[in-house]
């Protein structure tokens, strides 16, 4: 009987993993039936990375003077505005008068005043942030066609730009608008946007030069094939706009972790209206150094991580364009001497969440 019994129970748990690995075996086949199991295989899924962060950050510069004479500051600063965030206890640094003014989209704090002999000043902002990360998905079904965008976007965000005497985005540069035309696979908006992106990515590279008074025009870059943020970004928005894609140029900073410690580099990259995203806009980040095509449409392409902070988006005008270059500006005597720094300065940092970027065929995109 003792026997019996042991044959009774190994034979009922051969059935039970029988039964199991039939059920496991119907799971696996109804999830290849919809399609479902096609989409786990071949997803991509890239490394967790903080996808919410808050901080305090506080920007502008130290102007010192010496000798004897008189001066005037005038410096316009940018307020911080997230494309998926807010801000907080904004405070102006400095005891001068200012304005809090609204231009376009942007808001900005402005000075001009008048000082004399020996001074040292600090002028600039403190503001606290929270950004989290933004994305849409890369099913272009979601986006405009090109002819159905809006002649009045198209109008504004379609035509060249300058800065003083030299023309930066030109999309009416026949050069730009024959590589351009090639690169337009079809009708719809965003596809053609990131068929320009891959040629981007596949025939420029992204160069740091010394901080220069003006940027390389879409043309000077397009020869070279390099360029820094400015430049790289300039020259996608004038492709863009060459075949009638509305494209403009953000402004900020990126904020890096480097030896344990936040700093804020100046930053610039580009935004395209497809008219899905935030008000129809999708940003896009043109300074990314990876070689995997692949990888850079994935996480550059209609992405703006928690470590961008914008500070000025360009409304299409030439004064606009000038305005987002113009810093600070000191006119003095003869017999002065004037130092100006820029500083900026992250402290309070906190990190909210974390996710994987997750990419499924079918053109879908989270974090996980």
């Amino acid at each position: 009987m003792p026997n019996e019994r042991k044959m009774q129970i190994q034979i009922k748990k051969e059935d039970d993993s029988m039964r199991r690995c039939a059920i496991f075996i119907l799971v696996i086949f109804s999830l290849f039936m919809s399609g479902c199991f096609e989409n786990i295989i071949s997803e991509v899924r890239y490394e967790s990375t903080p996808i919410s962060l808050e901080y305090k950050i506080s920007y502008g510069y130290y102007i010192n003077s010496s000798g004897k004479g008189d001066f005037n500051v005038n410096y316009t600063c940018f307020v911080p505005q997230p494309i998926n965030g807010y801000i907080s206890n904004l405070s102006v640094i400095g005891n001068y008068s200012y304005n809090d003014l609204k231009i376009g989209s942007n808001r900005i704090i402005t000075w001009s005043f008048d000082e004399n002999g020996r001074k040292n000043i600090k002028i600039g902002i403190e503001v606290s942030v929270r950004t989290n990360a933004f994305l849409v998905d890369l099913d272009s079904t979601k986006y405009l066609d090109i002819k159905n965008i809006s002649m009045d976007i198209k109008r504004k965000y379609c035509r060249d730009q300058s800065i003083g005497n030299k023309t930066l985005i030109q999309p009416s540069d026949l050069e730009i608008k024959n590589l351009a035309y090639s690169l337009k696979i079809s009708d719809n908006a965003f596809e053609v946007a990131k068929s320009i992106f891959e040629w981007l990515k596949e025939n420029t590279n992204y160069v740091y030069h010394p901080q220069q008074s003006l940027p390389q025009s879409a043309k000077e870059t397009l020869n070279l094939k390099s360029g820094d943020c400015d430049d790289l970004s300039i020259l996608y928005i004038s492709l863009c706009r060459a075949v009638g894609i509305p494209s403009r140029l953000v402004r900020g900073y990126l904020i890096e972790e480097k030896n344990g410690k936040y700093i804020a580099t100046p930053h610039a990259w580009a935004e395209i209206y497809v008219g899905f995203g935030k008000d129809g806009w999708i940003p896009v980040e043109c300074a990314g150094i990876s070689k995997d095509i692949e990888a850079e449409v994935h996480q550059n392409f209609g992405i703006e991580d928690a470590f961008h902070l914008r500070l000025f988006v360009d409304n299409g005008t030439n004064e606009s364009l000038a305005l987002s270059s113009r810093g600070v500006r000191v006119r003095y005597e003869e017999g002065l001497k004037i130092e100006m720094k820029p500083f900026v300065e992250v402290s309070d940092v906190s990190i909210g969440n974390y996710g994987s970027l997750v990419v499924r065929k079918d053109g879908r995109r989270f974090y996980s």
